[in-house]
């Protein structure tokens, strides 16, 4: 999967690929910087369930496996519904928010 901004785009994938109410994932991303833009430096992931106003119970992890490439471990969607999952890039002061909705059924 891709998201995009104008100032930066990221590729990544779930991990496992079918995501399930209360069982821990993870996610594997690739960040580009697009033409003249800084590199990313940190990948925050979380998720909120925004008709319900709270997000998740954990704090995921997130680890920089090589320039670029990064981990986010222990993120749980502990209840059916829409989920909104951010992705926020930081590149040196600047802060880019990417965001991908998901529905869980019962």
């Amino acid at each position: 999967m891709r998201l995009a901004s104008a100032e930066a785009e990221i590729a990544y994938r779930w991990t496992p690929d079918e995501l399930k109410i209360g069982q821990f994932f993870g996610v594997e991303m690739v960040a580009c910087r697009l033409p003249g833009g800084e590199a990313v430096d940190t990948i925050v992931v979380d998720a909120q369930m925004p008709a319900h106003g709270h997000g998740m119970n954990y704090r995921p992890r997130s680890t920089r496996l090589a320039p670029d490439r990064y981990l986010v471990s222990g993120l749980m969607l502990h209840m059916a519904g829409h989920w909104r999952v951010t992705f926020d890039l930081f590149q040196g002061t600047k802060r880019t928010r990417l965001t991908h909705d998901v529905t869980l059924k019962p």
